[in-house]
């Protein structure tokens, strides 16, 4: 599994700085700085168990009949949603003794389904996010033991985010909601 995740974020010679698909950007940089934030667009990377992309539409669909697991490795924390996304409030250390959540991705007769779209090409990586890739793939590898299944290929998603111009907690650039603090740089 994390030979998955370093192969998908490879690209030619050089490693690739950030996932090719992202959550669709709802909030522009103009509306964050009028929020009060950093117009400077960021990303969080999300990884996704138990789903696959849609290539005709972009649509993130279940895969198999395994629950669909999400999680932000930079945060350190499962998602409780990811229409719009949504951390658990707690860690991945706690997730081990409160299990994580299983995700029901939207679509079908009322709702449309989640449309992922190409990664902002200005959206940079936070800090230390190869450490967290690796504590998250260490999580996923334990999830699959525990489970006695396995997730199959994981999908990585950028999460758009702005960073506080003077600290203080991030906006999402999905929902236009703050989130914890986190050191960006």
């Amino acid at each position: 599994m994390l030979a998955m995740l370093r192969d998908q974020r490879t690209s030619g010679p050089e490693e690739r700085t950030s996932p090719m698909m992202s959550l669709p950007l709802r909030i522009q940089p103009a509306r964050a700085s009028a929020l009060g934030w950093s117009p400077d667009l960021f990303f969080l990377t999300v990884l996704v168990g138990n789903a696959a992309m849609r290539t005709e539409d972009g649509a993130l669909v279940a895969r198999g009949h395994g629950p669909v697991v999400a999680l932000c490795a930079e945060y350190d924390r499962p998602l409780m949603s990811l229409g719009p996304p949504a951390l658990a409030p707690y860690s991945l250390a706690r997730a081990r003794l409160q299990g994580i959540p299983a995700l029901r991705l939207p679509g079908g007769w009322l709702r449309p389904p989640l449309r992922v779209e190409t990664t902002h090409r200005t959206a940079r990586a936070a800090a230390r996010r190869e450490d967290a890739l690796a504590r998250a793939g260490r999580f996923l590898v334990e999830l699959e033991e525990a489970w006695r299944r396995r997730l199959g290929a994981v999908l990585e998603v950028a999460w758009p985010v702005y960073g506080p111009e003077h600290g203080g907690p991030l906006l999402d650039g999905v929902a236009g909601a703050p989130l914890p603090e986190l050191s960006l740089r």
